[in-house]
């Protein structure tokens, strides 16, 4: 039987609406919410260096999930939407966030095109879960007819690695070239690979309880990680010029 992800992803969402429940459920809330943390860490670096005034931009959350990236960008006086595969989410959102616009798609669908066009597009811990290899075509082919002249668009994968990797029936981790044979032929080009994860987002023989435990030390450590890792997320910049 295929991974059916709308029904995985619902059943999640509506068992627990939490970092939990959309971050790394193997580990606790409060490790996940280390994981957040070294996440905001990131994106406000990459807010400094390559977007610092959002004001009034348009942006594009996919897998809006709970609204983690929706606020931070709203924070930053952004205009946002967000796509998510759920409707626990969706229906949250709206609510939270009533400035926003919510909608309900599946982005490896062909028909999950918003008549709008945007200057972020922002897609963490999303795109690997799209693990057919056709609907990640796709989905990269709808990032580009959505994108702004000069968007910029954030992915989270193994961009490090040097080929894909199945862990798991809900996730396709791909390496650089599996974007690059999309993206580029879309308009868009790498801008910069950021580390994200070298400590954090990894078992380790001592076991779950201890990993948990010491997920502060984990974050410290990946704060002064310059490296991108082949078998961890690192996250990919790129710049749509079409």
């Amino acid at each position: 039987m295929s991974f059916n992800a709308k029904d995985y992803w619902n059943k999640r969402l509506d068992e627990q609406f939490s970092l939990k429940g959309v971050g790394y459920i193997t580990f606790s809330q409060f490790y996940n919410k280390w994981l957040y943390k070294r996440k905001e860490k990131s994106l406000e670096k990459i807010f400094a260096k390559y977007m610092p005034d959002l004001q009034n931009k348009k942006v594009l959350d996919i897998g809006c999930g709970t609204g983690f990236f929706v606020e931070r960008y709203v924070n930053k006086g952004a205009k946002i939407s967000g796509i998510d595969i759920t409707t626990k989410s969706i229906n949250e959102l709206s609510k939270r966030f009533p400035q926003g616009k919510f909608h309900l798609l599946d982005l490896g669908d062909s028909n999950s095109v918003l008549d709008e066009k945007f200057d972020v597009i922002n897609m963490w811990d999303v795109m690997y879960h799209i693990v057919d290899n056709e609907s990640f075509s796709q989905a990269c082919k709808n990032i580009a007819a959505m994108s702004a002249p000069g968007a910029y668009f954030l992915v989270t994968d193994f961009l490090g690695a040097e080929n894909e990797r199945r862990p798991a029936p809900h996730v396709a981790f791909r390496d650089l070239k599996k974007y690059e044979d999309v993206l580029l032929a879309e308009g868009y080009r790498l801008v910069q690979i950021v580390p994200l994860y070298r400590f954090l987002n990894r078992h380790y023989r001592w076991g779950l309880r201890v990993t948990n435990f010491l997920a502060p030390i984990l974050f410290f450590l990946d704060n002064h990680n310059n490296k991108v890792m082949t078998n961890n997320l690192s996250i990919g910049i790129w710049k749509f010029e079409k």
